[in-house]
């Protein structure tokens, strides 16, 4: 009876054999595409603005940025750098007051 669990047992270790293969390009294959890069200088029309959807817009269009995030007073964030990304860090009345990339 003990010898029952084998086959299940054969098939998870060639799973975890295989598993170990993905994603490992090929040879002569192409890396992914890159992302949008931002232009934080671009962006710099937006200080001292109040932040808002036609803002968010705005900003998205002149900069490149293909994601925007507004940073409010003490919120905490992510530190991962993001070529993609445009930050608005806003003061306590919903101006932006600082706009980077990453």
């Amino acid at each position: 009876m003990r010898f029952k669990s084998w086959p299940w047992m054969g098939a998870a270790a060639a799973a975890l054999l295989l598993s170990g293969c993905a994603g490992v390009g090929l040879p002569g294959s192409a890396p992914p595409a890159p992302r949008a890069a931002c232009d934080a200088a671009a962006a710099q029309f937006a200080l001292g603005k109040s932040f808002g959807p036609e803002l968010e817009r705005e900003v998205r269009a002149r900069s490149g940025a293909s994601i925007v995030r507004w940073l409010s007073p003490g919120q905490a964030v992510t530190m991962e750098f993001n070529a993609a990304r445009l930050s608005l860090t806003l003061d306590g009345r919903g101006q932006v007051v600082k706009a980077a990339c990453g």
